[in-house]
């Protein structure tokens, strides 16, 4: 997937920590465990962007490098990279990227992602996705901004990095981020509790 050069900087903002998430943590029920990492772009005090870094398990990696890799080589090629970032893409949005947001207590839903990208990082396939907001929302006065990932189905088990899940890009200082249980969303059946990720600006 090409990148428009004016959100290749948001991309660029994951890029240097993107080997912190090559070992994943493990999961005993879902079938792939993802570990994510979120970075916001906040200009102006409007939040206008948003990316995730996701590190796939390993055994999930090998079968997704497996459907895509044609020369055997056991590594991605530009093209075979952009093959897995459009068919991973093609999937997760159908499911919303399995990203829910509320700004203000008000949903926000995301577009396709208007740059990605997909890479090997030893051993685990790491997809990186920015998306715009699609009304830059002002974050001032407390405004509290919530980010969950959650499958309800539990194919997908998504968990924060544990080391620098949430990373602020223009805030000039005036923004604080969390992690932090939400027990009202538990789901499968109330046996799983996610975290949600909580951006704050005064």
């Amino acid at each position: 997937m090409r990148h428009p050069v004016k959100h290749r900087a948001i991309l660029a903002g994951l890029l240097a920590i993107t080997s912190l998430l090559c070992v994943a943590p493990a999961f005993a029920h879902p079938d792939m465990a993802v570990t994510a990492r979120v970075l916001f772009d906040i200009r102006a005090g409007r939040l206008t962007g948003i990316a995730q870094l996701l590190s796939f398990d390993a055994a999930t990696s090998a079968r997704l490098l497996a459907r895509v890799d044609s020369d055997r080589d056991g590594a991605l090629d530009p093209e075979e990279a952009d093959a897995l970032t459009t068919e991973i893409t093609t999937s997760l949005g159908t499911h919303g990227f399995f990203t829910e947001i509320r700004i203000a207590d008000r949903s926000v839903a995301l577009a396709a992602p208007v740059a990605a990208d997909t890479s090997m990082q030893s051993g685990h396939i790491v997809l990186r996705m920015a998306f715009a907001v699609p009304q830059p929302a002002m974050l001032q006065d407390g405004a509290r901004l919530e980010l969950m990932l959650r499958d309800r189905d539990l194919t997908l088990a998504f968990r924060f990095a544990r080391v620098q899940p949430l990373i602020l890009r223009g805030d000039q200082g005036r923004c604080s981020t969390a992690i932090a249980p939400k027990p009202d969303a538990a789901y499968f059946g109330g046996l799983v509790t996610p975290d949600v990720a909580v951006l704050t600006c005064r």
